[in-house]
């Protein structure tokens, strides 16, 4: 089933994520922390990014979704994940999870494994990190399932969105899809279903993307107006970029 997603909708979940101010603690790449952050807060939501074992629960648990991300996993992150799955499971926390290059190494495809038998989990990668986990995927009713490219794919229990928002400088800029799946975590933090809620995170990042290119002129300057775009964004730009 297509599942129609308008500004109007957008505009209310985004809304919510401003007047909310949820955390999003997230267990995340070294390479993409600092643009997550700024992204997050540019957004209306705070980031966390503890990582140590010890403390990663205590950090976690008043933040409104975690997010896990397997781009540059250590020892530390290794040994925190089980933990923050303890604590979305104990609590119904959603938690995103992007399965950065999980094709590459076998320890990435176990923690993926792992992960993955969290129920109602939310899984954003590309395509070939999204093909890679089609077995696991296969055995994890209840998924939702985001496949990001020229057009996002999410495959959620509530319906198939498709968002052809964006603009190729978002590939030329590192640790952006990182982020991206951080603003998927913020919405999910205030709207229950997840499809609609990936589905509004990435409406608005791809809408930021394409008011950005037009503003910049090259990756450089382009990662500055992103965020720029990404805190100015309203129901007005919404309507007239979504038609």
């Amino acid at each position: 089933m297509n599942a129609r997603l308008d500004a109007t909708r957008v505009a209310s979940i985004l809304a919510r994520v401003a007047q909310a101010r949820p955390r999003v603690h997230c267990l995340t790449n070294t390479v993409a922390q600092n643009v997550t952050a700024n992204m997050l807060l540019a957004f209306g939501a705070i980031p966390s990014m503890a990582v140590h074992p010890d403390e990663v629960a205590d950090v976690a648990a008043a933040a409104g979704a975690i997010l896990i991300n397997l781009g540059t996993i250590s020892p530390e992150g290794e040994r925190a994940i089980p933990r923050l799955l303890e604590l979305a499971r104990a609590q119904g926390k959603p938690l995103v999870l992007d399965p950065v290059f999980v094709e590459l190494s076998p320890l990435r495809m176990r923690l993926a494994e792992d992960i993955l038998r969290l129920p109602g989990i939310v899984v954003r990668g590309n395509g070939g990190e999204m093909q890679a986990l089609a077995p696991l995927l296969a055995a994890t009713p209840g998924a939702t399932r985001i496949t990001t490219g020229a057009v996002d794919r999410i495959e959620a229990p509530s319906g198939l969105f498709e968002i052809a928002h964006g603009h190729p400088l978002m590939t030329k800029v590192t640790g952006l899809g990182c982020a991206s799946s951080a603003l998927v975590a913020a919405c999910c933090a205030v709207e229950p279903d997840p499809g609609l809620a990936a589905g509004a995170a990435l409406t608005a990042f791809g809408i930021a993307g394409e008011i950005a290119a037009e503003r910049s002129a090259g990756p450089g300057s382009f990662a500055m107006h992103l965020i720029d775009a990404l805190a100015s964004l309203d129901e007005a730009t919404l309507l007239t970029r979504m038609g």
